[in-house]
């Protein structure tokens, strides 16, 4: 039996045209259901645990419009800059340095086949000052393309820096990297505060059907580098049911063997759009959404997380993105520092791109290169001999943290409007315009784009 839990406004994957749509509940999961006067009906698995997306909407609130916005036209999702219409700061921006790139995934966000043009420096300084004007120190992410291929990232990791911001991430797949130790050190001390490191498996045979060819000893080699290097490392894996979806609990397990210099693993179960196939058939039953993420967290780390770890997002709409924070323990156990309902105690009003931007800050960087030896001392459950002094037990407790978290990224099939009018992760463009990164990066089943970075 089927029962409406929202109406909202979506779009239609064939024409990309605005189309109303609702959330449904059946057999204890949630879709999206919605119909195009012309292209037909489109149905499409958005949660698997009904219950559970109930309970998250209870945590859900809006935050401030956008006061000083720029006019709507067209209406969301089509006046980007942000408009008035979009709710709240930029909490990331996302600075797409090049398109250029050193492979030709098939799973990418970037049309990297087709894009020619790349920002100057003048440009780029734009980009940073339009990122400051829509979300003051909010983090940064370079990213492309594959930004290392660039001879003056340094350079525009010193220009952000100069700017005033305080925590700059460098988004890549990691072969420059691990080909040139003496790169990465120029990076970091150019002022790159974490390599956000695609990172998708453990097993090449997932990286040849995902990338098209091995990749592991790169991986391996890219977080060994930077050991030595002194920077701290996020995961980055894009989960595909039936692939790799069953190697959550070994990646994690990956993690904590190399803390502190990995701070976290960042889940993001695939989207439909870039250059990855739209494949109507398989999206409704097979596709991975957050829930499936969060199971698969529980269910292999055997016992060490738990659903009440992971906390929702707060801003709406909360089923966007989930986190959580573990502290490893000197035995190797990973003890839970957030707790489910935490977000209920947030009061109205909060400033969620500065509370985002502060645990990035926190939570996202090494800390204390000091804190142990890296690359000995620094592996799940070795101990130093002997009893701690408390000033070594602050200095662990203020590394030994690890961010667990998973964002789902809307296209053309599951986008909700109201979710996107909610987002915090923009894409800076050329031209200094902030546009939530699900609609900059949305593809219709023909390839078109909603917006072009040229």
């Amino acid at each position: 039996m089927k029962k409406i839990i929202n109406e909202t406004q979506s779009l239609c994957p064939e024409c990309l045209k605005k189309i109303p749509a609702r959330h449904i509940e059946e057999d204890k999961r949630v879709f999206l259901e919605k119909e195009c006067p012309e292209h037909g009906t489109y149905r499409v698995l958005v949660w698997s645990d009904a219950a559970q997306y109930r309970e998250w909407m209870e945590q859900s609130v809006h935050a401030e419009p956008c006061r000083n916005g720029s006019e709507m036209e067209k209406d969301c999702p089509f006046d980007c800059g942000l408009c008035r219409g979009h709710e709240g700061k930029t909490c990331t921006a996302v600075l797409e340095i090049t398109y250029r790139c050193n492979m030709e995934c098939e799973v990418c966000f970037a049309d990297t086949k087709k894009a020619r043009y790349e920002p100057g420096l003048t440009e780029i300084q734009r980009m940073y000052e339009a990122a400051y004007r829509n979300g003051g120190d909010c983090s940064i992410q370079l990213s492309g393309g594959e930004p290392t291929v660039r001879k003056d990232l340094p350079e525009i990791l010193g220009m952000g820096k100069r700017m005033g911001f305080s925590h700059i991430q460098v988004n890549t797949n990691g072969i420059r990297i691990a080909e040139d130790p003496d790169y990465l050190r120029e990076l970091k001390a150019a002022g790159a505060d974490l390599i956000y490191l695609q990172f998708d498996s453990l097993r090449d045979q997932v990286y040849r059907k995902v990338r098209g060819k091995n990749m592991l000893d790169i991986k391996l080699q890219a977080v060994s580098n930077c050991e030595r290097a002194g920077i701290g490392v996020m995961l980055v894996p894009v989960l595909v049911k039936g692939l790799n979806d069953g190697e959550v609990g070994d990646l994690i397990a990956y993690a904590k063997k190399h803390m502190p210099i990995v701070k976290g693993v960042h889940f993001q179960p695939i989207s439909y759009f870039g250059r990855y196939p739209n494949d109507q058939g398989s999206l409704i039953w097979d596709r991975m959404n957050l829930s499936d993420v969060i199971a698969c967290l529980t269910g292999q780390t055997g016992g060490e997380m738990k659903a009440e770890d992971f906390v929702p997002r707060k801003r709406y709409d909360s089923h966007c993105a989930f986190s959580a924070l573990y502290y490893l323990e000197e035995d190797g156990g990973l003890k839970p520092v957030t707790k489910h309902m935490q977000n209920k105690e947030v009061p109205e009003g909060t400033d969620f791109a500065r509370k985002a931007n502060a645990f990035t800050n926190k939570h996202w960087k090494l800390q204390d290169e000091e804190a142990l030896p890296l690359g000995k001392s620094s592996r799940a459950g070795e101990t130093r001999p002997g009893r701690k002094s408390m000033k070594e037990f602050i200095r662990r407790l203020k590394n030994y943290t690890l961010s667990v978290s998973g964002m789902g990224f809307q296209d053309a099939y599951n986008i909700d409007i109201g979710r996107l009018k909610g987002c915090c992760v923009h894409v800076i463009t050329y031209d200094g315009q902030a546009v939530p990164l699900c609609a900059f990066h949305l593809t219709s089943l023909k390839g078109e784009r909603l917006y072009k970075n040229e």
